[in-house]
């Protein structure tokens, strides 16, 4: 059977791309025809794909479609494939995030959310990543959604060799704060900044904070982080480190002692699971899914209050015993995103397509 995946972009190492590949190797696992269709890909994504001129237009023929951004030449696709469609919706970050510094992404979000309305008279099985995100979706006319688990490879990291270089360079003492994410208004790596500068000035001078991740398109929010953490005095201790490979994120998980999150809009965020994954406590926001994700592991805050935040990482690090707890649920959750999963969810929805 032919089950093909449709994407507006092929990108390097984010939650669309990864399970939208995940899904391509289980469909072939299963001896199904299925390749990755997009009008534009990422310079470092290596994964074959082909051009949407190419997408089968047999009526037996299945494409499961990844909305997460707009693109017209998805649209006009979209409303001329014969064959059957799943939607998986990976949520549309608001445009208010972007307005302030790109007007044309502010854009092309408003018309990614406004495009639900007509995805729900093409779509025949819409999946979401979420029940946050699944809530947005029957808010926006459509019925019987159902939820595909994201498959969190978790053999990947435990068999990945961690950069040597991230390793030598932060393991040094210090208490590394991370964050890992593109660098997005949404994601409020400010608050995580402000928090960061909070806890080296009153509880631990010896500290730094990682934020691994990049958005070259928001260039100037990056540059706004940079202002905030100078405006704190922390400066010199906030590592912007960029795009990294596979095997520096494994080493920037390994050296850090805190997953600080103060995201205001996740339509899952997968790097919680691979904190979790790492053994590494979890601070985070309830705000978005984050709170879902988490499945009642690691610590959520309520609001954006800045010593509260501080406090409870420090809590975090100097009580052993609460750590403890708090890894033990971690480990409990993690388990729960296991291959078995997201194989048995994708069987179903196979089997009913």
């Amino acid at each position: 059977m032919q089950i093909h995946q449709l994407l507006a972009s092929l990108e390097y190492g984010d939650a669309v791309a990864n399970q939208a590949l995940a899904i391509q190797r289980q469909l072939r696992a299963w001896g199904h025809d299925s390749d990755l269709f997009a009008p534009r890909r990422h310079p470092q994504a290596t994964a074959p794909l082909r051009a949407l001129d190419e997408l089968s237009s047999s009526t037996d023929a299945v494409t499961i479609y990844h909305h997460a951004f707009w693109s017209e030449q998805i649209e006009a696709r979209l409303r001329n494939l014969p064959g059957r469609l799943a939607l998986v919706y990976h949520n549309v970050t608001p445009a208010s995030y972007f307005a302030p510094y790109r007007e044309e992404l502010a854009a092309s979000s408003v018309r990614a959310r406004a495009a639900l309305a007509s995805l729900k008279e093409l779509v025949d099985l819409p999946l979401t990543v979420s029940d946050y995100n699944r809530a947005e979706l029957v808010a926006s006319g459509f019925r019987d959604v159902e939820l595909l688990p994201l498959p969190i490879d978790l053999d990947a990291f435990r068999n990945v060799a961690p950069d040597p270089a991230v390793l030598r360079r932060f393991s040094d003492g210090r208490k590394n704060f991370l964050f890992v994410g593109r660098l997005s208004p949404n994601k409020r790596q400010e608050d995580v900044i402000r928090i960061f500068a909070w806890y080296h000035r009153f509880v631990d001078p010896v500290s730094r904070l990682l934020l691994v991740g990049a958005a070259p398109e928001i260039d100037d929010y990056r540059k706004d982080l940079i202002d905030v953490a100078a405006s704190l005095g922390v400066a010199t201790h906030v590592v912007f480190a960029g795009k990294v490979s596979f095997s520096e994120l494994a080493a920037y998980y390994r050296v850090a002692d805190v997953f600080l999150c103060m995201s205001e809009h996740e339509g899952f965020c997968v790097p919680l699971l691979e904190a979790m994954l790492h053994d590494l406590p979890v601070v985070a926001r309830a705000a978005g899914a984050t709170a879902q994700t988490l499945g009642g592991a690691g610590v959520l805050l309520h609001g954006r209050n800045v010593p509260r935040g501080a406090e409870a990482v420090r809590r975090l690090l100097d009580d052993d015993a609460l750590r403890a707890r708090v890894l033990a649920r971690q480990r409990q959750r993690i388990e729960s995103f296991g291959p078995q999963t997201f194989s048995a969810a994708l069987a179903e929805f196979v089997a009913r397509l």
